[in-house]
């Protein structure tokens, strides 16, 4: 209990602590704590060994109840082993009037001082009022302070290299920022801050900080204000400590580092500081407002390592266990010297210590790092590859040069490194790529091609590779096998590189080119037409005169835009070749191609050969409806060739020629038709949403039921079905009850419930009535 009173004995107005029942018996401890202007405080201690119980009590400023500032247990008292937190009370050693500081706050498993008790989110009992109120406090205790080490930071000269290694270290926790870890102060960003988070001169705000034990740390590089980033409270320290485990070092800044954006500064350490942590604690700041936010942009480690030393270490990574791990660090912090002798190492290394050597490189300059990833690239080890696959894009240029030197001196039959390291030459240096992979073409190596072409194509979609293309198309020393592949890799980007393009397809028809030339280079050409009028010219030339057939079949394949080029079309059709007549036909079988349909519908009704009847066909499905292009087409249902009348009856359907309908129907129900024809016009019939062959339909859907029957009928069956669904009769389900008889195939069933679901159906007409539209079913 508490009571307030002149003299004993006190009890009148007595308040209760709050002592835990388990507690009550236990003998307890009360100090006197003199806060300074006459005031004092009673800081009062039950333990049982494995729980305490702390109170801070003061009288008050006017008569009354005794005020109990705090009560409660304290320590770890909440959370789960590694992550406890619990409320801390302290009480600072007197000063030399006698007067002490009584501190109330948090602590945290996980964050100490490098092992000195640490007090978080702080508050100060203030002797004005008797109340707890925020407060800045230096956690280091004043007889550390002032035994600690004097060093004086110098300022590095702008131009001069970083020497410092910036993965050694690692925050682990800040006592108050917006970012609890402070990892910004080790991410090696100098953009990047951690900024103390109570304002004025951010005194006793921390990190705390993993080092290697066995590193010995002889000097630190600090950066404090950002050199782009704005950051307007933002403010520098005049001083700070660095602590370890067992020492504590005070760094005097030598300038306000917040006039100087980007500055580094040199904390030389001699003798050199060693522990597995370390903590930086700010003290004074340039800039004392409340405003103020000290700030801290980089802390990273500089470490002397003799030249004999490397060796020695490199051997250490053998194995890649907790030696190599060791090693690992040192190393790291050693910088050029050490990733050199890791580079000329590294082939010689085991399984284990070529993993730890990647990990270590990742640090490195590319210059040095990117030939090892190469290395490890082309490996046998999984792990190692999609390590070097991942860093080798980071590289640019200089991985670049290490992948194109490693293809040089590859097998080029070698099928799995040679696909490999052409794809990544591609993705982490396209504009070398397209150097690399030209001198490569080979108009014998078909399939070597096949691969550098891709991989050209894929290079050229970039704006890095985009001078690189532009120069090896103007280049005349580019031979001309390789130059055709570069323009068929461009393919339809082919316009984005004039004049370039243009200027390189010309110089390949400067003499009359052979079959393969004219051959390979029609994609370039179509694609160049659109924008130059040679190229235009050229691929004209190619669709209607050019000696062999086999290009100028080629060269209506490429044609997207028929009106253009409708004298050629035109005359193609009449072209002595099968394959030619063939492939205008479907270069027209667009609606754009309609111009030629009196043309076309003399190819369906004369051509000597069905195949091309049958595309004219296709082709005529395409055109406007009406009756003028539905006659040929009825007409061609007589054809001898069962192709030409399965593709009529089909374009027919599609042109929703519905006046047809009972010809279609005579078809289907001929049984010396071909079984082709009979199933197009099945499905013909739905499509045409003819009501007056619904009765039909389900007899031939009900064949699909008969397990027997031939794959012939099951066709035509089938194309019945869909055509039931498409017309959607109010009987439908009646229709389709034997296939839906469990005792059905299972072929029957999937068909008719394919049928039930379709929504493209018929609008329902009154019998006798004719064909309906087809409606969206609702």
């Amino acid at each position: 209990m508490a009571a307030t009173c002149g003299a004993p004995p006190c009890s009148a107005g007595a308040v209760s602590l709050g002592v835990p029942a388990a507690l009550r018996s236990k003998p307890a401890q009360a100090e006197v704590v003199a806060l300074g202007s006459g005031k004092h405080a009673i800081v009062v201690t039950v333990t049982d060994g494995s729980q305490t119980f702390e109170a801070v009590v003061a009288a008050p400023l006017t008569p009354g109840a005794s005020s109990v500032v705090f009560a409660g247990l304290v320590g770890l008292v909440n959370g789960q082993e590694g992550e406890r937190t619990g409320p801390l009370v302290q009480v600072s050693e007197a000063d030399a009037a006698g007067t002490r500081r009584v501190l109330v706050g948090e602590q945290h498993e996980g964050i100490s001082l490098c092992g000195r008790p640490t007090i978080l989110a702080p508050q100060l009992l203030n002797p004005a009022d008797l109340r707890l109120h925020a407060a800045k406090v230096q956690r280091l205790s004043v007889a550390e302070r002032d035994n600690a080490r004097k060093v004086k930071a110098t300022r590095i000269a702008d131009d001069e290299p970083s020497h410092a290694a910036h993965s050694v270290l690692a925050a682990l926790a800040a006592s108050s920022a917006d970012d609890a870890s402070g990892q910004a102060i080790t991410d090696g960003d100098f953009e990047t801050v951690w900024s103390e988070g109570v304002g004025g001169d951010g005194k006793g705000e921390f990190v705390v900080l993993r080092a290697p034990p066995e590193l010995p740390i002889s000097g630190l590089e600090l950066a404090l204000r950002p050199k782009l980033k704005a950051l307007p409270d933002g403010a520098a320290p005049e001083s700070l400590f660095i602590a370890g485990p067992r020492e504590v070092i005070e760094v005097t800044l030598p300038e306000d580092a917040w006039k100087n954006p980007g500055a580094r500064y040199r904390i030389a350490l001699e003798p050199p500081l060693q522990g597995s942590c370390l903590a930086l604690v700010l003290d004074k700041s340039f800039d004392t407002s409340k405003a103020a936010k000290v700030t801290i942009a980089e802390l990273s480690v500089m470490s002397e390592l003799t030249a004999e030393q490397l060796p020695e270490l490199v051997a250490r990574l053998a194995g890649g266990g907790q030696r190599a791990e060791a090693a690992k660090s040192l190393l790291v912090a050693a910088g050029a010297p050490a990733f050199k002798a890791i580079a000329q190492a590294f082939d010689g290394l085991d399984e284990g210590g070529k993993r730890v050597a990647l990990q270590i490189l990742d640090q490195a300059p590319c210059e040095i790092s990117a030939p090892v990833y190469v290395s490890a690239l082309t490996g046998k080890i999984e792990g190692q590859l999609l390590h070097a696959q991942n860093r080798l894009p980071r590289c640019g240029s200089a991985g670049g040069e290490a992948l194109a030197q490693a293809l040089n001196k590859t097998d080029k039959a070698d099928k799995r490194l040679m696909p490999l390291l052409v794809a990544e030459l591609t993705l982490t240096d396209p504009a070398r790529a397209i150097g690399a992979f030209l001198p490569l073409m080979d108009e014998k190596t078909v399939v070597r091609r096949r691969l550098l072409r891709k991989a050209l194509a894929q290079a050229a979609r970039t704006e890095a590779a985009n001078k690189a293309v532009r120069a090896a198309l103007l280049d005349p020393a580019t031979p001309a096998v390789a130059l055709i592949d570069l323009l068929r890799a461009l393919g339809e980007l082919a316009p984005r590189y004039q004049p370039e393009a243009g200027q390189a397809l010309a110089r390949l028809s400067q003499s009359p080119p052979a079959f393969r030339a004219r051959y390979l280079l029609l994609e370039p050409t179509a694609a160049l037409s659109s924008v130059s009028p040679e190229a235009e010219a050229a691929f004209r030339k190619s669709l209607a005169s050019d000696p062999d057939p086999h290009v100028r079949t080629a060269a209506l394949q490429l044609v997207h835009e028929p009106k253009r080029f409708q004298p050629e079309l035109l005359k193609a059709l009449g072209d002595v070749s099968l394959r030619v007549r063939e492939a205008s036909v479907h270069a027209l079988s667009v609606p754009d191609g309609s111009f030629a349909s009196q043309a076309v519908t003399q190819r369906l009704a004369d051509d000597q050969w069905p195949l091309v009847r049958a595309s004219a066909a296709d082709a005529l499905s395409q055109y406007p409806r009406g009756a003028a292009l539905d006659e040929p087409l009825s007409h061609a249902l007589t054809d001898e060739s069962p192709l030409v009348r399965a593709r009529s009856i089909r374009a027919l359907g599609e042109r929703q020629a519905s006046g047809v309908a009972s010809r279609i129907r005579d078809h289907l129900v001929d049984a010396e038709e071909w079984p082709e024809v009979r199933a197009e016009a099945a499905r013909t019939l739905g499509a045409l949403c003819d009501n007056d062959s619904a009765d039909v339909l389900a007899a031939f859907a009900k064949k699909l039921t008969d397990p027997m029957a031939s794959p012939d009928a099951q066709l035509i069956a089938t194309g019945a079905v869909m055509s039931l669904g498409r017309l959607a009769q109010p009987n439908l389900q009646q229709q389709l009850g034997p296939l839906l008889n469990k005792k059905a195939p299972p072929q029957a069933r999937r068909a008719a419930a394919v049928a039930l679901a379709m929504h493209d159906t018929c609008r329902v007409a009154p019998k006798g009535a004719g064909a309906a539209r087809p409606v969206k079913k609702p």
